[in-house]
């Protein structure tokens, strides 16, 4: 397990040498299995597509693919739906209000409810909480989806927040503390302006919360964005940044989060997440297939819906 100072001096190193470090120290710890989930979680958006704070990455794009609701009845309604499609759980999202938070805690009755009476898992993105927020989410959730982001100006430029890192750092305590089942961090690689910047900040803010599962997230230029034009973080940034992740958590769930490029850039990043240590991908693509089989990895395939934060 490496500190924060040590994560630096890794970064700057070959990739392939902290590759195969990483990749060791893996298997050490946890095996030669490698998890792939082929169908994630439906999403579903509480707010529609409303947003108070637009971010310069998003600005509402992601809610228009979710499920749409605005109200506990049409919640409920769709929860039932879901369930008898065989569906096994749902990613409760939405967009976010002007302190950070997404308003899951809004619906909180309803998600009781739908946890209690139909056996869904309810996983949720949290935003930034304040103590009573994250008591009222910790009431129905069974893992928290929560970005953490380990760099002020990227939350200031992209997400127009006026909070520093430790801001991310106080919910996941809250939600710790509260009793939640499964805390599952997800961390942005190239979020300001496909750059590397905070991440490995943002992991050492984990340390303290003994996440169950580390999820990395890439991003991704969406058209309709301000940042349509930007280019994705190299791909070599991003297995620098799994790599550490898995030296700095040894024994910890890392996930390849289904929010990522596609096209040749996916395929590329499948492959290196697969040789940076990586323990479970969401939608793996062919090459992920194919570099597990040649580092002797045992897949096993998840065909029912499941988040890889599970």
């Amino acid at each position: 397990m490496i500190a924060l100072q040590e994560a630096e001096v890794f970064f700057k190193q070959d990739k392939e040498k902290l590759q195969e470090l990483a990749f060791d120290t893996r298997i050490k710890n946890l095996g030669n299995k490698i998890l792939f989930y082929k169908r994630p979680f439906d999403p579903v958006s509480i707010t529609k597509t409303r947003c108070e704070l637009s971010c310069k990455h998003c600005n509402t794009h992601y809610l228009e693919h979710m499920h749409q609701v605005d109200s506990p009845e049409s919640l409920e309604k769709l929860a039932l739906e879901l369930l008898r499609s065989k569906v096994k759980g749902l990613v409760v999202s939405g967009g976010s209000r002007r302190d950070g938070s997404v308003p899951t805690y809004e619906f909180k009755d309803s998600l009781k409810k739908i946890r209690r009476e139909t056996g869904l898992k309810i996983n949720a993105h949290t935003g930034i909480l304040n103590k009573k927020h994250a008591h009222e989410v910790s009431g129905f959730i069974d893992a928290a989806l929560t970005d953490v982001i380990g760099d002020k100006k990227t939350i200031k430029e992209i997400l127009g927040l006026d909070y520093g890192p430790e801001e991310y750092q106080k919910t996941l305590h809250y939600l710790r503390d509260f009793g939640v089942e499964n805390i599952s961090p997800h961390i942005i690689v190239g979020l300001y302006n496909g750059k590397i910047r905070g991440e490995l900040k943002a992991l050492e803010l984990l340390r303290e919360i003994d996440p169950d599962n580390i999820v990395i997230v890439v991003f991704i230029p969406t058209e309709g964005t301000e940042m349509e034009n930007v280019d994705p973080p190299s791909i070599e940034d991003v297995s620098k940044i799994i790599s550490i992740a898995r030296l700095m958590y040894p024994e910890k769930n890392i996930s390849l989060s289904c929010v990522r490029p596609g096209g040749r850039y996916r395929l590329e990043l499948d492959r290196e997440a697969v040789k940076s240590g990586v323990n479970k991908i969401a939608v793996p693509s062919k090459s992920a297939y194919e570099a597990a089989e040649e580092l002797c990895l045992e897949i096993e395939e998840i065909d029912e819906s499941r988040c890889c934060s599970w």
